[in-house]
């Protein structure tokens, strides 16, 4: 060995040597393949997910890690992740590697193809940028004002002394605010008819067909589907005619009214592309029925988990109302709908990323086609990332901002809800309201699961409570 080279090689890097002896040894990466499997036949994991969807998800993170493979969807290589260093690359990951459009199948019968849900890299970055203004600024400003109102309204035409599932009268009022969203000051002339069938068309959420992609199904198979009354999709499908006949009239009558706004309508029927060319129709309609779903059914959601976790907890309802009573601060009713979205959050599994580039993400190389399934649940039940993960702490929220990649209800990256904001407007009011004049009993002792309505789950019974007047304490007497 010549030893005066590697003294000279010592010298000329200041007497240390080049070879950094202490640094971790390079990551082992695998391919997604040598990920384990789920062990359960397939049409036992589709009844899981929708029927029992935790204890599922908990007893596959215990046996297999926080990464592993469903076989949910025959030939699609599906792989759940749940550690926060995955997430935070995942959504990290460039727009042409990682796509979501593919992954909305499920809700196509809902949304169409043309919709901002349906789009991946530039088209959706353009897209996203033109409606933005209609959940940002002054239009976020309009919206908390109906809000506010929406929510007085709503909350004092709720039932009274007698066992009701919460989740009806919430998807009343989120579907309301959805319309000024939609709308604005300039309703269509069928609002009231198209709410009504909106309304009744979302129901169909609720049954166990709504999971099954039967628009892709041959014609003569879709006919069946349509004659077989119990599975509900006759009614569905005649339903969605209807509206999107209203929503077509909607588009014209304002179209011929030329007026603007800063409403999505509004918004859109302003934008061009570089060539001058305006949204089409039928792009217009299928962003309106992506918010008749998905801006709807996960705030009606988050609402039910709310009271589900407050009744079980009275001392924060305590905390919360004298909070309200004081009116100088909304500091803990903040912590308060954080945590409710952690321990509840309405979308378990976020909207699973296609890979169509080769991406290592954790010391995993994931292939084109292989498809990203980010938990919510697991990732915000992980004790490694919250203490107690199972108990109902708003305290944790106090001062602190969550985190983009361990707390993740409204997704993130570049396709994080856009309605974020919004949504937690309609926690924050409902919940004072509620608060304010009803006291809330459970009508079950149990707590309730959860159970897939499609997009969201919600407490298997719809939150059954019963909400009676307020009996006014001399501290709110005298405030």
């Amino acid at each position: 060995m010549d030893h005066s080279s590697n003294a000279h090689d010592a010298a000329a890097t200041g007497g240390t040597c080049p070879v950094a002896h202490s640094a971790p040894a390079p990551q082992e990466v695998v391919p997604s393949t040598a990920l384990p499997v789920v062990d359960m036949p397939r049409l036992k994991q589709v009844l899981s997910i929708w029927a029992r969807p935790e204890p599922y998800l908990k007893n596959c993170r215990a046996k297999y890690g926080s990464r592993f493979r469903v076989t949910i969807i025959p030939g699609v290589p599906l792989y759940v992740i749940s550690a926060p260093e995955d997430v935070k690359q995942m959504f990290l990951a460039p727009r042409d590697v990682l796509h979501t459009g593919s992954s909305n199948t499920p809700i196509e019968k809902w949304t169409g193809q043309n919709g901002l849900a349906w789009l991946d890299e530039q088209e959706h970055t353009a897209r996203r940028r033109s409606v933005m203004p209609s959940f940002r600024g002054d239009a976020l400003k309009r919206v908390q004002q109906e809000v506010v109102r929406l929510a007085k309204h709503e909350v004092a035409s709720w039932p009274r002394d007698r066992a009701v599932p919460v989740h009806p009268f919430a998807h009343r009022y989120t579907t309301k605010v959805i319309l000024e969203v939609l709308f604005g000051e300039h309703r269509p002339s069928c609002e009231p008819e198209m709410f009504g069938e909106v309304m009744k068309m979302l129901e169909f959420n609720s049954r166990p067909s709504t999971m099954k992609p039967f628009h892709l199904l041959p014609s003569w198979k879709m006919t069946w589907m349509r004659l077989f009354r119990p599975n509900g999709v006759g009614e569905f499908l005649t339903r969605r005619e209807r509206v999107h006949r209203m929503v077509d009239e909607a588009i014209a009558e304002r179209e011929r009214s030329g007026a603007s706004g800063d409403d999505l309508l509004g918004v859109m029927l302003g934008i061009t592309d570089a060539d001058g060319a305006a949204p089409s129709r039928v792009e217009m309609r299928d962003e309106i029925m992506t918010q008749f779903l998905a801006g709807t059914e996960t705030t009606a959601s988050a609402i039910c988990w709310a009271l589900e976790f407050l009744t079980r907890h009275p001392h924060v309802v305590e905390r919360l109302r004298a909070e309200i009573e004081d009116g100088t601060s909304d500091e803990y009713l903040t912590a308060v709908v954080h945590e409710v979205l952690r321990l509840g959050p309405p979308i378990q599994q976020i909207v699973p990323r296609e890979v169509v580039k080769p991406v290592e993400i954790g010391g995993v190389r994931y292939a084109p086609g292989d498809r990203l399934w980010a938990s919510a649940y697991l990732l915000n039940r992980d004790e490694h990332n919250y203490p107690q993960p199972d108990e109902f702490r708003p305290e944790r929220f106090l001062g602190v901002k969550p985190a983009s990649h361990t707390w993740i209800p409204f997704g993130g990256g570049h396709t994080r809800c856009l309605g974020d904001r919004i949504a937690l407007m309609e926690l924050k009011a409902t919940l004072t309201e509620i608060l304010a004049t009803c006291d809330v009993e459970r009508a079950d002792a149990e707590p309730e699961s959860a159970h897939s309505r499609t997009v969201v789950n919600i407490p298997r019974k719809g939150a059954r409570m019963v909400f009676r007047p307020r009996k006014v304490t001399a501290r709110a007497a005298t405030a």
